[in-house]
């Protein structure tokens, strides 16, 4: 009697099928753009590095410096309105890059550069950037993102350490720290501001 045997079966190499870009996970996939993210509605505020999406998720502490910081500011604004205060904003920062894209926490934007189309990405840098540290940010990570601001024409960047309750002041001439017991001013972008540090971490310890 013979023996039947099953044919063996075939190795098939996935990388090499062709499948569309809309029908693999957008956390998979490197080739995402600037206005494809515009256009998705995603579950949490999400930045581009080269194609790929990266969420930004924060815990309750760094919701609370993200609102005691963009607090301050709107109350500030009211009385002195020269622009405009938003947290998790997207921007674009480089009109020659479709596939990187920046959020700070907190943004500031001077109101005669705010384009008449605000319902896209801003194509463009903020007047200020604010960026809170969180436990398991990378510090090259950040002073990359810190860097690319400046070098797009942001003025000021704040960068926030909940762990030393401290500021890291950013700007093209130069870094200084900013601690528990001093007050962050800008100056030159927000005249007239001053925000004591400990009252950007009010209610950590709570």
């Amino acid at each position: 009697m013979e023996t039947l045997t099953a044919p063996p079966m075939t190795e098939y190499d996935l990388s090499e099928v062709d499948i569309p870009s809309e029908q693999i996970p957008i956390e998979e996939r490197n080739d995402v753009t600037v206005d494809e993210l515009e256009r998705l509605s995603l579950p949490y505020p999400a930045e581009l590095y080269n194609g790929k999406v990266v969420y930004k998720m924060a815990n309750f502490d760094h919701a609370l410096i993200q609102s005691n910081v963009h607090g301050a500011i709107f109350i500030h604004l009211k009385s002195h309105p020269i622009g405009y205060a938003v947290e998790e904003a997207n921007f674009r920062l480089w009109n020659d890059r479709p596939k990187e894209s920046r959020i700070p926490d907190v943004s500031f934007v001077a109101k005669e550069r705010v384009p008449k189309d605000k319902h896209r990405f801003l194509a463009m840098a903020p007047d200020l950037a604010v960026e809170i540290v969180s436990e398991d940010d990378s510090y090259n990570k950040i002073m990359a993102k810190v860097k690319a601001y400046l070098q797009q024409g942001t003025q000021v960047v704040w960068v926030i350490f909940a762990s030393t309750q401290e500021v890291l002041v950013c700007t093209a001439a130069g870094k200084h720290y900013v601690d528990i017991d001093e007050v962050l001013t800008a100056p030159d972008v927000l005249p007239d501001f001053a925000l004591p540090v400990k009252e950007i971490f009010d209610g950590l310890d709570a």
